[in-house]
């Protein structure tokens, strides 16, 4: 049977478990998504500029903010900055081994612009090596969706950054933690956390990493239990994704970014303007499984309205880096098969 694309988004019956309605057309998430209403999106941004109010000067700092240097969590930073000056901001990056020089130039750069504090977080780029292979390594380490969202080497990667954001949150008495998730990334766009839930997802972190090979005694990737059992369980931090409320338009965030000197990627990557893990990541993703593992967030950008379904399958489309692929395969000691030409 010949492939069929959603009418839609951009998946299509050659993705394991896509399914395309014979009759309408439109893939089973097509067929079920709401969008987010506006009148719901102003509900949500009137809440978050409540959570600002009551929330500021009331920690060490208001916000620890997810910073990739990216486009997008660069201009979520800058607008988050520009529409509320008073938050006080830790933008934290954290670099696995792999971040471009010229993604933490833009990092610092936009900390500078907004008069928000830097910090980068590092850890042993040995050990952070073989976190990775061993990923690439792993098969359903993660849950079966996961595999949809993500690829196990970036799902391991964002793992260790909500563990750690969480972790300083909760050191350091700051109330809100942000990501630069659009809607078709996180669709929930205010999350409150609990101590259960933290607890939780530390204890599911942990057994995900165990099933990739990694005992990780010293907690450095997990949030550490003695911060958790610390924290104010009558005030755990919460998650907010300011994008899944503004307007989003990649071209718009990308005039906007670059007006005010941020500087476009000078990696040979389709996808990624900040990591030079990404294009084995995704080679690998779709050796094991047969899923882009851009995929399902391009197609939720492209059914929320915000990419033309056009540019979205070109994106989907688009070459993965070969160099950079040889480049990074050859430090992990990953085995690679070459890229299929399309």
């Amino acid at each position: 049977m010949s492939k069929i694309v959603c009418k839609k988004c951009v998946l299509d019956s050659d993705i394991p478990g896509i399914t395309i309605n014979p009759e309408t057309g439109l893939c089973h998430f097509c067929e079920t998504y709401k969008p987010l209403t506006e009148p719901e999106k102003e509900q949500y941004l009137t809440e978050m500029e409540e959570i600002f109010d009551r929330i500021k000067g009331k920690g060490e700092y208001d916000v620890i903010y997810a910073l990739s240097g990216g486009k997008d969590s660069s201009y979520t930073l800058y607008k988050l900055k520009q529409d509320y000056p008073f938050l006080k901001v830790l933008a934290v990056l954290f670099n696995n081994g792999f971040i471009s020089e010229n993604a933490i130039e833009n990092a610092k750069k936009m900390c500078e612009i907004t008069g928000s504090d830097y910090y980068e977080l590092t850890m042993d780029r040995k050990q952070l090596c073989g976190v990775w292979k061993k990923a690439a390594d792993s098969v359903d380490a993660f849950p079966k969706f996961a595999k949809y969202r993500a690829s196990d080497i970036c799902n391991t990667c964002i793992s260790i950054i909500k563990q750690k954001l969480i972790e300083n949150a909760i050191a350091r008495n700051a109330p809100v933690i942000i990501f630069a998730f659009t809607a078709g990334q996180a669709p929930n766009p205010i999350i409150k956390l609990n101590y259960n839930f933290i607890n939780l997802s530390r204890n599911l972190f942990e057994k995900q990493l165990q099933k990739i090979g990694i005992d990780d005694k010293d907690e450095s990737f997990m949030i550490k239990k003695s911060v958790i059992e610390k924290m104010d369980k009558s005030n755990p931090p919460m998650i907010i994704h300011p994008l899944c409320m503004w307007d989003y338009n990649e071209d718009m965030v990308v005039e906007t970014v670059t007006k005010i000197g941020w500087k476009p990627p000078k990696l040979n990557d389709s996808n990624s303007t900040n990591c030079k893990l990404n294009s084995l990541a995704c080679h690998n993703h779709l050796e094991k499984y047969g899923i882009h593992p851009y995929a399902f967030d391009i197609a939720g950008i492209v059914r929320n309205g915000d990419m033309s379904r056009e540019v979205g399958l070109e994106k989907l489309h688009q070459g993965l880096s070969q160099p950079l692929i040889d480049e990074v395969s050859k430090e992990l000691k990953v085995k690679v098969n070459p890229l299929k030409k399309s």
